[in-house]
């Protein structure tokens, strides 16, 4: 069996619908879903079968509207405003915290309860009981009846929010507060290989008892702010989940943008009429060893000079052919690119 374990990070959680939709690409069948924080959300609306949905809801996702912030508050966030900013985060103190009807609002409206009892996905979360304290690692099986919602807000209960008690009359906190990427749940379930999302966000993360059947996909570049207002950050950040994804599971070249893979041969031919010693000279500037590595490296530092988009997948060969037209700098690692032989 094969498993994905969704890390939180707040609105950086789009960058984890990325993530499913490339390992979709490639073919792999993911039979269990587990998550922390937005992880969790994230975690249930695809053991849900609502891939599309979930893709739909972070395209259009209104942050504002899920924190409950004021129209005023979310404009001075997006303007920069100081002393809007100020004033809103003045009322969120004096309310003791952002309120949680927003959230609420959203998983009410979506009714996923039965589609992820109904499903054959296994679906956990984890959370942790304040009072008495207690970390819980809940799989569909062992949340009560009409009760999932709940603990799904129980997971995201990020540090903003107001604290009140949600479940029982007990106050919860996010999952990530112990583990925010929680891989042995599906270890101890006894799956074969997990796919695990860390969003490099604040919380504790526990140490793998397996790592021989985990695979850890990272994001490459930095996501933004947990609560980014930003629509086309938050889009990138999906982008950027997929393209990261497809790099890892096919082995793409690349370390600062993504390329077709090719053979070592096919740049070790690249070099024919360069001479052995500016060959040494750019390994030597970018600290590589090989021709591949070396050839690679001054592409990519010609592809962050000109601003390239990042998601996208590149052929070696149509980069340096387009710095040949732009006709630009005859000299250093741009005369390099252009003497290759490709």
């Amino acid at each position: 069996m094969i498993g994905l374990a969704l890390s939180g990070g707040s609105v950086r959680g789009a960058y984890e619908v990325g993530v499913y939709f490339a390992l979709k690409k490639c073919h792999i069948k993911i039979d269990g879903y587990v998550g922390t924080s937005i992880g969790s959300f994230n975690a249930a609306m695809l053991s849900a079968r609502r891939e599309r949905q979930l893709l739909k809801f972070w395209r259009h996702v209104n942050v504002g509207k899920i924190l409950s912030l004021d129209d005023d508050f979310v404009k001075s966030l997006k303007a920069k405003n100081f002393k809007g900013t100020v004033k809103g985060i003045k009322q969120i103190i004096t309310a003791k915290g952002v309120s949680t009807l927003g959230l609420k609002e959203v998983l009410d409206e979506l009714h996923m309860e039965n589609d992820i009892r109904l499903s054959k996905k296994d679906f956990g979360l984890v959370t942790v009981r304040v009072n008495p304290l207690k970390v819980l690692y809940l799989f569909k099986e062992d949340i009560p009846k009409y009760k999932m919602n709940d603990y799904i807000l129980g997971s995201c209960y990020h540090p903003v929010f107001k604290q009140e008690k949600i479940i029982d009359g007990k106050h919860y906190i996010d999952g990530g507060f112990y583990d925010a990427m929680p891989v042995n749940m599906l270890l101890d379930k006894g799956y074969d290989l997990v796919y695990a999302v860390d969003l490099k966000a604040l919380g504790i993360k526990q140490k793998i008892k397996d790592k021989k059947r985990v695979v850890i996909i990272s994001p490459s570049h930095s996501l933004g702010s947990q609560f980014t207002m930003d629509a086309e950050v938050i889009r990138n950040n999906i982008k950027m989940g997929y393209y990261d994804t497809l790099k890892l599971v096919k082995n793409l070249d690349g370390k600062k943008y993504i390329f077709k893979k090719e053979k070592d041969e096919y740049f070790n031919k690249m070099v024919r009429s360069i001479s052995d010693y500016r060959l040494k000279e750019v390994k030597l500037f970018f600290k590589k060893k090989t021709n591949k590595e070396a050839i690679i490296a001054a592409i990519e530092y010609f592809m962050l000079k000109e601003k390239y988009e990042y998601n996208k997948i590149y052929s070696v060969k149509k980069v340096i052919k387009r710095l040949r037209k732009e006709k630009k700098k005859p000299y250093g690692i741009y005369r390099f690119l252009r003497d290759l032989k490709v």
